[in-house]
């Protein structure tokens, strides 16, 4: 009986190490980034010359280059004359207004995926359809689709607000007003459950919109902290001001615009109306002495605000009221820089308006420095530090430090210098994982191209997106890698691996074909693609394999 038991102990103990050699085989491990700059937002200062150690999601070493140059099974990425920035963060956007018209699922995953290839690596959703952003709250952290990891808001409002059309959208099925994530409060409500469903339903924060006393806030705010959400809001949410907004325990406020509401008796009628202000009005608007007592109750408080310069610059051509309101949102970002304020950078924007290819976040940033004053290096504090600070994630992601995740991007020029630089990206990293942007202009060739219903991809091998390294010798985990690869790109189009019709393997050594073929296996739930597999020499950067497919639409 004893004998049985060392047996079956044995078998365990095969098993257990089998299994983990294979995961070991196929995944990569550990990544060194060596001769990089890193862009210190901590203390606003550029190191050089020093290496990130990554493994797993994680950075778990970051020390001079001539400290740290290798590590064992270590793929090494050599960052020379390049720079490290922690993925930027994007503190206002909304992507589930209306899931079923402007929002469709489609066109959100486009945009998701044009911000984290210019570098947007975390994102705060101000609010929307919640069913649909913890569908892709979940989609981006298990990367299933190629997104930023996603925080969003519920929106709470008092009863009249929401005869909104946006609301009635977003709450399509209920009523608005009376959902766990578009919820009208008054005095009476019970601010325990409505945060309870908040936390329900993964929100990592109120948003207080509009039409909201002054003393109810402050109990939304306790109730809030109970349960561990952020307290967010407009800066005015009308009939209270600013200031009272800010005493009753708001920790970051939207739209800089708005604290000139701390001025304005009527201030909701003028920013939904064309209303005018005769001169004498638009001089006490403009003049910074007249918001001393508000920004020293900001700075008391530790109030982030959340400019949003962007949408205002927007708009500004569109009538004298919006051109006013993009004047105010300068002046007042530019009074709460100068203040000590600390700003986040939000854009409330969308960059497929304006058939732009880079998130807005760019052009938040360029105004920040060109506008308001700051310097390079503190505009991209605004949007990963800061940022972080906002959404509750500053001690996870936001800086280049040991522990934190491996949210990363990285750019050919010193952004420090030029703020310009920081959209001459040349890598992405999200999670500890390269990130593939498009075509790689180096090459003579493109990632696929579309004729009728088919899609011919080029062959893939196994390196890193965006580089010119694999992620590492052995064959299981090049395989794994080619196979990645190819989703990327099949996801460009909306297509998965079933989508797959006829694949070609080219293998260094046809010895591996049984050990490529485990790994390929797994990509494929029910239908195979037809396939051919041949031996060859040669493969770009030594590769073990290489893989080429058809898609069918």
């Amino acid at each position: 009986m004893k004998s049985m038991r060392v047996l079956a102990l044995c078998l365990i103990l095969q098993t257990s190490i089998a299994v983990a050699s294979q995961k070991s085989n196929t995944q990569v491990t550990k990544i060194l980034l060596k001769n990089a700059n890193i862009v210190d937002v901590v203390n606003l200062t550029i190191r050089k010359e020093q290496s990130v150690l990554i493994e797993q999601n994680k950075i778990v070493r970051v020390a001079p280059s001539k400290k740290l140059s290798k590590s064992k099974n270590a793929v090494v990425i050599d960052l020379k004359n390049k720079y490290i920035v922690p993925g930027l963060i994007d503190a206002h956007v909304h992507h589930a207004t209306d899931p079923d018209g402007w929002d469709q699922l489609n066109e959100t995953k486009k945009r998701l995926s044009g911000l984290i290839k210019g570098g947007v690596t975390s994102v705060r959703d101000m609010g929307g359809d919640a069913r649909a952003l913890a569908y892709l709250k979940r989609q981006a952290e298990v990367g299933t689709i190629l997104s930023p990891d996603i925080f969003f808001s519920v929106i709470i409002g008092g009863e009249s607000f929401f005869s909104d059309p946006r609301t009635v959208s977003s709450a399509k099925g209920r009523k608005p007003g009376d959902t766990a994530w578009m919820r009208a409060v008054d005095l009476e409500s019970d601010f325990d459950s409505i945060m309870l469903q908040a936390k329900g339903i993964g929100a990592t924060g109120i948003k207080i919109y509009a039409d909201v006393e002054a003393d109810l806030v402050s109990s939304l705010a306790q109730h809030a902290n109970q349960h561990d959400l952020k307290v967010w809001s407009h800066a005015y949410i009308g009939p209270s001001k600013p200031s009272q907004t800010v005493q009753a325990g708001v920790e970051t406020i939207s739209h800089a615009t708005d604290l000139s509401a701390e001025l304005v008796k009527d201030f909701k009628h003028w920013r939904r109306n064309s209303g005018k202000f005769d001169q004498q009005t638009l001089s006490k608007l403009l003049d910074a002495n007249n918001y001393q007592q508000l920004l020293s109750l900001m700075k008391e408080k530790g109030t982030i605000l959340d400019a949003t310069m962007t949408v205002f610059e927007q708009r500004a051509e569109a009538n004298e009221k919006s051109a006013l309101m993009h004047k105010l949102s300068v002046e007042m970002t530019r009074l709460a820089f100068e203040s000590g304020i600390t700003i986040a950078a939000g854009t409330d924007a969308f960059s497929d308006l304006t058939k732009n290819e880079l998130p807005k976040i760019h052009r938040e940033l360029a105004l920040f420095v060109s506008e308001v004053g700051m310097s390079p290096i503190q505009a991209i504090q605004t949007a990963t530090l800061n940022s972080a600070k906002v959404i509750g994630i500053d001690q996870i992601v936001g800086s280049i430090e040991k522990g934190k995740t491996a949210n990363l991007l990285i750019v050919n020029s010193d952004p420090s210098e030029n703020i310009g630089n920081l959209s001459d990206i040349a890598h992405v990293i999200k999670n500890g994982k390269f990130i593939g942007l498009g075509n790689d202009p180096r090459l003579p060739f493109v990632n696929s191209r579309e004729t009728g219903n088919l899609i011919f991809l080029s062959g893939q091998i196994g390196n890193l997106p965006s580089t010119m390294s694999l992620a590492g010798k052995s064959i299981e985990v090049q395989m794994k890698q080619a196979m990645d690869n190819i989703g990327a790109e099949l996801a460009t189009y909306n297509l998965d691996y079933s989508n797959l019709v006829k694949c070609t393997l080219m293998l260094a050594d046809i010895d591996e074909w049984q050990k490529a073929n485990g790994v390929y296996k797994k990509y494929f739930r029910k239908k195979l693609p037809a396939r051919s597999a041949f031996a060859t020499s040669g493969l770009a950067l030594d590769a073990k394999v290489e893989v080429e497919c058809i898609a069918e639409k």
